[in-house]
Protein backbone atom coordinates (compact mmCIF):
# COMPACT_ATOMS: atom_id res chain seq x y z
CA UNK A 1 0.00 0.00 0.00
CA UNK A 2 1.30 3.45 -0.87
CA UNK A 3 2.08 5.64 2.14
CA UNK A 4 -0.53 8.35 1.67
CA UNK A 5 0.12 9.81 5.12
CA UNK A 6 3.01 11.75 3.54
CA UNK A 7 1.44 12.41 0.15
CA UNK A 8 -2.14 13.48 0.82
CA UNK A 9 -2.97 17.03 -0.16
CA UNK A 10 -4.00 19.74 2.27
CA UNK A 11 -5.46 23.01 1.04
CA UNK A 12 -7.75 25.92 1.83
CA UNK A 13 -10.88 26.11 -0.32
CA UNK A 14 -14.05 28.20 -0.26
CA UNK A 15 -17.41 26.77 0.78
CA UNK A 16 -20.42 29.03 1.33
CA UNK A 17 -17.99 31.94 1.48
CA UNK A 18 -15.99 30.33 4.31
CA UNK A 19 -12.27 29.56 4.05
CA UNK A 20 -12.14 25.82 4.71
CA UNK A 21 -9.25 23.48 5.45
CA UNK A 22 -9.49 20.25 3.45
CA UNK A 23 -7.36 17.11 3.40
CA UNK A 24 -7.58 14.79 0.37
CA UNK A 25 -5.87 11.56 -0.52
CA UNK A 26 -6.29 8.54 -2.75
CA UNK A 27 -8.01 7.96 -6.07
CA UNK A 28 -11.40 6.62 -7.03
CA UNK A 29 -14.97 7.43 -6.13
CA UNK A 30 -15.16 10.20 -3.52
CA UNK A 31 -15.77 9.44 0.14
CA UNK A 32 -16.75 12.50 2.18
CA UNK A 33 -15.67 12.47 5.84
CA UNK A 34 -17.51 14.57 8.45
CA UNK A 35 -15.45 14.72 11.64
CA UNK A 36 -16.72 14.91 15.19
CA UNK A 37 -16.61 17.34 18.10
CA UNK A 38 -12.84 17.01 18.63
CA UNK A 39 -12.05 18.24 15.14
CA UNK A 40 -9.75 16.33 12.79
CA UNK A 41 -6.20 16.13 14.18
CA UNK A 42 -4.67 15.06 10.86
CA UNK A 43 -4.64 12.41 8.17
CA UNK A 44 -5.54 9.10 9.84
CA UNK A 45 -4.16 5.63 9.18
CA UNK A 46 -7.69 4.39 8.50
CA UNK A 47 -7.97 7.03 5.77
CA UNK A 48 -4.77 5.61 4.31
CA UNK A 49 -6.31 2.17 3.96
CA UNK A 50 -9.63 3.38 2.58
CA UNK A 51 -7.77 5.62 0.13
CA UNK A 52 -6.44 2.57 -1.68
CA UNK A 53 -9.56 2.68 -3.83
CA UNK A 54 -11.31 5.91 -2.80
CA UNK A 55 -10.60 9.60 -2.85
CA UNK A 56 -11.02 10.49 0.82
CA UNK A 57 -12.16 14.12 1.22
CA UNK A 58 -11.96 15.37 4.82
CA UNK A 59 -12.83 19.04 5.43
CA UNK A 60 -12.46 20.71 8.79
CA UNK A 61 -15.91 22.02 9.68
CA UNK A 62 -16.33 25.77 10.29
CA UNK A 63 -14.75 26.60 13.64
CA UNK A 64 -12.42 23.59 13.63
CA UNK A 65 -8.84 23.24 12.47
CA UNK A 66 -7.81 26.05 10.13
CA UNK A 67 -11.38 26.69 8.91
CA UNK A 68 -13.07 30.00 9.66
CA UNK A 69 -15.88 30.18 12.21
CA UNK A 70 -18.66 32.49 11.05
CA UNK A 71 -21.09 33.92 13.59
CA UNK A 72 -24.13 32.52 11.78
CA UNK A 73 -23.30 28.83 12.31
CA UNK A 74 -24.94 28.03 15.63
CA UNK A 75 -26.43 24.55 15.30
CA UNK A 76 -26.07 21.10 13.77
CA UNK A 77 -28.78 22.07 11.30
CA UNK A 78 -26.57 24.98 10.17
CA UNK A 79 -23.59 22.65 9.76
CA UNK A 80 -25.68 20.19 7.75
CA UNK A 81 -26.67 23.00 5.39
CA UNK A 82 -23.03 24.07 5.16
CA UNK A 83 -21.91 20.53 4.23
CA UNK A 84 -24.35 20.53 1.32
CA UNK A 85 -22.81 23.84 0.19
CA UNK A 86 -19.32 22.39 0.55
CA UNK A 87 -20.28 19.50 -1.73
CA UNK A 88 -21.77 21.85 -4.30
CA UNK A 89 -19.07 24.53 -4.23
CA UNK A 90 -16.26 21.97 -4.54
CA UNK A 91 -18.01 20.05 -7.31
CA UNK A 92 -18.05 16.70 -5.52
CA UNK A 93 -20.03 14.28 -7.66
CA UNK A 94 -23.30 13.18 -6.06
CA UNK A 95 -24.71 10.92 -4.85
CA UNK A 96 -21.62 10.50 -2.66
CA UNK A 97 -20.67 8.03 0.07
CA UNK A 98 -20.39 9.71 3.48
CA UNK A 99 -18.80 8.72 6.79
CA UNK A 100 -19.74 10.79 9.85
CA UNK A 101 -17.97 10.45 13.20
CA UNK A 102 -19.72 11.17 16.51
CA UNK A 103 -21.16 14.70 16.16
CA UNK A 104 -20.32 14.36 12.47
CA UNK A 105 -22.60 11.32 12.38
CA UNK A 106 -25.39 13.52 13.72
CA UNK A 107 -24.64 16.13 11.04
CA UNK A 108 -24.68 13.45 8.33
CA UNK A 109 -27.96 12.00 9.58
CA UNK A 110 -29.52 15.47 9.77
CA UNK A 111 -28.47 16.15 6.19
CA UNK A 112 -29.75 12.76 5.02
CA UNK A 113 -33.22 13.66 6.30
CA UNK A 114 -33.14 17.06 4.54
CA UNK A 115 -31.35 16.36 1.25
CA UNK A 116 -31.18 12.60 0.61
CA UNK A 117 -30.17 13.09 -3.04
CA UNK A 118 -26.63 13.94 -1.85
CA UNK A 119 -26.05 10.46 -0.43
CA UNK A 120 -25.18 7.11 -1.95
CA UNK A 121 -24.28 5.17 1.21
CA UNK A 122 -24.04 6.42 4.77
CA UNK A 123 -21.76 5.27 7.61
CA UNK A 124 -22.41 6.68 11.10
CA UNK A 125 -19.63 6.05 13.62
CA UNK A 126 -20.59 6.35 17.30
CA UNK A 127 -23.27 8.85 16.25
CA UNK A 128 -24.68 11.47 18.58
CA UNK A 129 -27.97 13.24 17.97
CA UNK A 130 -30.41 11.04 19.90
CA UNK A 131 -30.92 10.88 23.66
CA UNK A 132 -30.07 7.35 24.80
CA UNK A 133 -32.65 5.34 26.70
CA UNK A 134 -29.82 3.81 28.74
CA UNK A 135 -26.86 5.83 29.97
CA UNK A 136 -25.84 9.39 29.15
CA UNK A 137 -23.70 11.00 26.46
CA UNK A 138 -20.42 12.07 28.06
CA UNK A 139 -20.31 15.74 29.09
CA UNK A 140 -17.10 17.15 27.63
CA UNK A 141 -17.45 20.39 29.54
CA UNK A 142 -17.23 18.96 33.06
CA UNK A 143 -13.53 18.14 32.66
CA UNK A 144 -10.45 19.53 30.95
CA UNK A 145 -9.90 19.15 27.23
CA UNK A 146 -7.39 16.31 27.40
CA UNK A 147 -9.62 14.36 29.80
CA UNK A 148 -12.33 14.38 27.15
CA UNK A 149 -9.92 13.33 24.42
CA UNK A 150 -8.59 10.42 26.48
CA UNK A 151 -12.12 9.23 27.23
CA UNK A 152 -12.60 8.60 23.50
CA UNK A 153 -10.16 5.68 23.70
CA UNK A 154 -10.41 2.41 25.60
CA UNK A 155 -6.63 2.37 26.13
CA UNK A 156 -5.20 5.71 24.95
CA UNK A 157 -1.63 5.08 26.09
CA UNK A 158 -1.35 1.95 23.95
CA UNK A 159 -3.06 3.44 20.88
CA UNK A 160 -0.61 4.49 18.16
CA UNK A 161 -2.93 7.14 16.74
CA UNK A 162 -3.52 8.70 20.16
CA UNK A 163 0.21 8.80 20.79
CA UNK A 164 0.86 10.29 17.35
CA UNK A 165 -1.42 13.27 17.92
CA UNK A 166 -1.72 13.70 21.70
CA UNK A 167 0.83 11.45 23.41
CA UNK A 168 3.21 14.25 24.39
CA UNK A 169 3.20 17.71 25.92
CA UNK A 170 1.13 19.85 23.57
CA UNK A 171 2.39 23.20 22.35
CA UNK A 172 0.48 26.29 23.38
CA UNK A 173 -1.06 26.52 19.90
CA UNK A 174 -2.22 22.89 20.12
CA UNK A 175 -3.68 23.45 23.59
CA UNK A 176 -5.47 26.55 22.33
CA UNK A 177 -6.88 24.54 19.41
CA UNK A 178 -8.32 21.93 21.80
CA UNK A 179 -10.10 24.68 23.75
CA UNK A 180 -11.23 26.46 20.57
CA UNK A 181 -12.85 23.22 19.38
CA UNK A 182 -14.55 22.79 22.76
CA UNK A 183 -15.91 26.34 22.53
CA UNK A 184 -17.19 25.76 18.99
CA UNK A 185 -18.84 22.49 20.03
CA UNK A 186 -20.45 24.19 23.02
CA UNK A 187 -22.03 26.81 20.74
CA UNK A 188 -23.46 24.13 18.48
CA UNK A 189 -24.72 21.34 20.76
CA UNK A 190 -25.02 22.70 24.29
CA UNK A 191 -28.81 22.81 24.64
CA UNK A 192 -30.16 20.24 24.52
CA UNK A 193 -26.80 18.60 25.11
CA UNK A 194 -25.52 16.49 22.20
CA UNK A 195 -28.96 15.45 20.95
CA UNK A 196 -31.90 16.73 18.92
CA UNK A 197 -35.52 16.70 19.97
CA UNK A 198 -36.64 16.29 16.35
CA UNK A 199 -34.04 14.05 14.69
CA UNK A 200 -35.43 10.77 16.14
CA UNK A 201 -38.72 11.48 14.37
CA UNK A 202 -37.06 12.21 11.02
CA UNK A 203 -34.65 9.24 10.91
CA UNK A 204 -37.42 7.12 9.44
CA UNK A 205 -37.17 9.24 6.26
CA UNK A 206 -33.55 8.24 5.53
CA UNK A 207 -33.75 6.20 2.34
CA UNK A 208 -30.10 5.27 1.66
CA UNK A 209 -28.18 2.17 2.78
CA UNK A 210 -26.89 2.96 6.27
CA UNK A 211 -24.32 1.29 8.52
CA UNK A 212 -23.74 2.24 12.15
CA UNK A 213 -20.30 1.37 13.55
CA UNK A 214 -19.57 1.63 17.25
CA UNK A 215 -16.87 0.56 19.67
CA UNK A 216 -18.23 -2.01 22.11
CA UNK A 217 -16.59 -0.10 25.00
CA UNK A 218 -17.70 3.36 23.87
CA UNK A 219 -17.54 5.65 26.92
CA UNK A 220 -18.72 8.79 25.11
CA UNK A 221 -21.83 7.79 23.15
CA UNK A 222 -23.73 4.89 24.79
CA UNK A 223 -24.28 1.85 22.61
CA UNK A 224 -28.00 2.46 22.99
CA UNK A 225 -27.62 5.45 20.63
CA UNK A 226 -26.31 3.16 17.89
CA UNK A 227 -29.18 0.75 18.51
CA UNK A 228 -31.71 3.58 18.25
CA UNK A 229 -30.31 4.68 14.87
CA UNK A 230 -30.37 1.07 13.68
CA UNK A 231 -33.91 0.47 14.87
CA UNK A 232 -35.39 3.57 13.23
CA UNK A 233 -33.50 4.02 9.93
CA UNK A 234 -35.07 1.59 7.43
CA UNK A 235 -32.74 -1.32 6.70
CA UNK A 236 -29.86 0.06 8.80
CA UNK A 237 -27.30 -2.32 10.27
CA UNK A 238 -25.18 -1.97 13.40
CA UNK A 239 -21.68 -3.41 13.70
CA UNK A 240 -19.77 -3.22 16.97
CA UNK A 241 -16.02 -3.58 17.38
CA UNK A 242 -14.76 -5.49 20.41
CA UNK A 243 -12.22 -3.95 22.79
CA UNK A 244 -12.65 -0.50 21.28
CA UNK A 245 -13.82 2.88 22.54
CA UNK A 246 -15.50 5.82 20.86
CA UNK A 247 -13.00 6.29 18.02
CA UNK A 248 -12.59 2.99 16.12
CA UNK A 249 -11.20 4.94 13.16
CA UNK A 250 -8.16 5.67 15.35
CA UNK A 251 -8.10 2.83 17.88
CA UNK A 252 -8.64 -0.06 15.44
CA UNK A 253 -7.86 1.54 12.06
CA UNK A 254 -7.40 -1.67 10.06
CA UNK A 255 -10.58 -3.29 11.37
CA UNK A 256 -12.56 -0.08 10.94
CA UNK A 257 -11.34 0.43 7.37
CA UNK A 258 -12.18 -3.19 6.53
CA UNK A 259 -15.76 -2.73 7.73
CA UNK A 260 -16.22 0.52 5.80
CA UNK A 261 -14.67 -0.78 2.58
CA UNK A 262 -16.81 -3.92 2.69
CA UNK A 263 -19.99 -1.89 3.20
CA UNK A 264 -19.19 0.62 0.47
CA UNK A 265 -18.30 -2.12 -2.00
Amino acid sequence: MAALIDTHKEEIVQAAGISTQVRRGGKGAPLLVIHGELGLPGWLKSFDIIAQDREVIAPSLPGYGASERPDWIMSVHDLAAWVSWFVRDNKIATPVDVVGFSMGGWIAAELATLNPAIFNRLVLVGPMGVKPREGEIFDYFLEGGMTGIRRNFLAPDSCEEFKRFWGRDLTQDETDAVEWHRETTCRIVWKPYMHSLTLPHFLLSIAVPTLIVQGEKDAVTPLDCGRMFRDVIPGAKLETIDDCGHMPEMETPARFAEIVRKFLG
